[in-house]
C-alpha cells in the first residue's frame, strides 16, 4: 500500500499570529508555519497578542497562558474581525470543557497537545481557504 501525501498550498501572503507563553513551542510553530509559506508574528502571552493593532489571516493560540486563556485571546479576536481570521487553539487538556469553551469563543478549532507540523499546517491552510472562498 502506497502512503500519500497532500499539501493544501497556502494563499501567497497569508498572515499568521503565534501565541504561547512556551519560548520553546512558540519558535517551533513559527518555523513549521514559515515553512508552509505564512509571514509569522508571535507574541509571549495573551496580554501582548491582545494589544496587536493588526489583522490576521490564520492565528494559533495555547490554551493555557498567565494572562489569559487561549479562548479569551480568541473572543478578542472574533470579535475585532469575525469570520475574517481563523483560530486554532492548542491545548494540552484533552477534555470536551476546554473545547467547549474554546468554540463558544470562536474557535474554528481545537488541537491537542502535542500536534504534528503537518496536522496544523493542514488544519490552517483549509481555514484559511475556506474563509478566503467565503469572502
Amino acid at each position: 500500500m502506497r502512503h500519500r501525501v497532500t499539501t493544501v498550498p497556502v494563499p501567497v501572503g497569508a498572515r499568521a499570529l503565534v501565541v504561547d507563553d512556551d519560548a520553546m513551542i512558540r519558535r517551533s510553530l513559527s518555523t513549521a508555519l514559515v515553512r508552509a509559506g505564512f509571514a509569522v508574528t508571535t507574541a509571549d502571552d495573551a496580554v501582548p497578542a491582545m494589544s496587536l493593532t493588526e489583522s490576521f489571516d490564520v492565528m494559533v493560540v495555547d490554551y493555557n497562558m498567565q494572562t489569559a486563556t487561549g479562548a479569551e485571546v480568541v473572543r478578542h479576536f472574533k470579535n475585532r474581525f469575525g469570520d475574517q481570521i481563523f483560530c486554532v487553539v492548542l491545548s494540552g487538556e484533552d477534555d470536551e470543557g476546554t473545547s467547549a469553551r474554546c468554540r463558544d469563543a470562536g474557535a474554528d478549532a481545537v488541537m491537542t497537545k502535542p500536534t504534528m507540523p503537518s496536522d496544523l499546517r493542514r488544519c490552517l491552510a483549509k481555514g484559511l481557504n475556506s474563509i478566503r472562498v467565503a469572502a
